[in-house]
């Protein structure tokens, strides 16, 4: 009945706790916002183009949906950033390691490229994972998609 208690160690309990990382897709983590938004772009200016050729006052309506699916991208980016922050620190259990520096101007830079990947090794140090985090490189150019590669090496 208490078989586990006193026992664990922090691989072990931050195994047990069942609220670690989820196996996802890492290109898709990737890839469904930016089409998201680059497809609400396309169509907004395809849209606000046809508009303008019927009347000038109806181009407004096609770049409102231009921003439109700009925004959702960008929501959805935000969104699935704060979820695998949020997987990350169930495994780190470091409540002091927030999401919203994402949101920052200039800081988000540093957050993203050098803190992030910190705490990613700090994770898979604690969770026995073999491989290092990814590198720099990737996390400068594919930042969700190096950090969804890092959760899934997390994923028991």
């Amino acid at each position: 009945m208490l078989q586990g208690i006193g026992a664990g160690t922090l691989q072990s309990a931050g195994a047990a706790s069942g609220s670690g990382p989820t196996q996802r897709n890492a290109l898709m983590t990737w890839l469904v916002p930016g089409i998201v938004l680059f497809g609400g772009v396309v169509v907004g200016l395809i849209l606000s183009t046809l508009l303008a050729m019927i009347s000038p006052a109806l181009a407004i309506l096609g770049t409102l949906v231009l921003l439109g699916g700009y925004f959702a991208g960008l929501v959805l980016y935000v969104l699935s950033a704060i979820k695998m922050i949020g997987e990350l620190n169930t495994v780190t259990r470091n409540t002091a390691f927030p999401w919203w520096p994402i949101l920052v101007p200039g800081y988000n830079v540093y957050w993203l490229w050098i803190l992030v990947p910190a705490e990613v090794a700090k994770a898979k140090q604690m969770m026995g994972a073999q491989t290092p985090p990814r590198g720099i490189a990737l996390y400068i150019f594919l930042w969700h998609y190096a950090l969804a590669l890092d959760l899934n090496d997390l994923v028991r």
